[in-house]
């Protein structure tokens, strides 16, 4: 409230287009004609690797468990949450709509959001150089709180994964954005090796997902050259190539 609400439209477009040139995009003609403004479809074809699956993990590591996904949230954020034994840690509940065909799932939120601050406006152009939004996405967090020493470390890490897979079993979505290092070696790489560009699949409790790793953000604003990796990646989400 009280905020001045005169925006320019060519200051708007010029911020949704900052993206592509952080992202090194030097053009935007390509051989074949494209339909920007289409929804992103879910890949046909799974680049060459092995899926991750929940075999031999413990399957939520709470006997309280839900069995399904109306009930998953009130849970995941209930008096059991394993951030309730961070000293205080307040939990930032989940962005976008809960029954999204599209899944970004962060390490932890900045301050009172998911994906916030400065890192936060990045990635908001970064969904919207595929057609995507805050209000079309669901986001949720590896935790849903931060850590108090800033950030997660390894024996924070297991049941957090758990309560992951749980939302992946369970939510409607088939396709996951994991933004973040730490998230993508929790979930896509059992042994923490360094997770490669392209898409992954991961088997929970018999669904096939589609997931797609990122750099986070804030990482990508230290270092910026790895905005082409994440555009090469963020490709495949808009049916183009690596």
């Amino acid at each position: 409230m009280g905020a001045d609400q005169y925006h320019r439209w060519d200051e708007l477009a010029a911020s949704t287009l900052e993206w592509w040139q952080d992202a090194g995009v030097d053009t935007l003609v390509e051989d074949d004609p494209r339909d920007w403004q289409a929804r992103p479809a879910r890949p046909a074809v799974a680049a060459p690797v092995e899926p991750v699956s929940d075999t031999g993990a413990s399957d939520t590591g709470a006997s309280d468990a839900p069995a399904d996904y109306a009930a998953f949230w009130d849970w995941r954020l209930g008096d059991g949450a394993p951030e309730r034994e961070w000293g205080g840690a307040t939990l930032v509940p989940p962005e976008g709509p809960r029954d999204a065909d599209l899944i970004v799932l962060t390490d932890q939120p900045d301050g009172d959001s998911l994906i916030g601050g400065v890192g936060g406006a990045m990635f908001d152009r970064i969904l919207a150089s595929i057609g995507r939004s805050r209000d079309d996405t669901l986001i949720a967090g590896l935790a849903m709180a931060q850590p108090l020493a800033g950030s997660l470390s390894d024996d924070l890490l297991p049941p957090l994964i758990d309560r992951a897979r749980r939302l992946l079993s369970l939510a409607p979505a088939k396709t996951v954005l994991v933004v973040g290092h730490t998230t993508s070696r929790a979930l896509l790489a059992a042994d923490g090796a360094p997770v490669p560009l392209g898409l992954h699949g991961i088997n929970q409790a018999g669904r096939e997902l589609q997931a797609l790793a990122i750099a986070h953000p804030r990482f990508m604003l230290k270092h910026p050259q790895v905005k082409r990796d994440a555009w090469r990646c963020l490709q495949m989400l808009l049916g183009g190539k690596a």
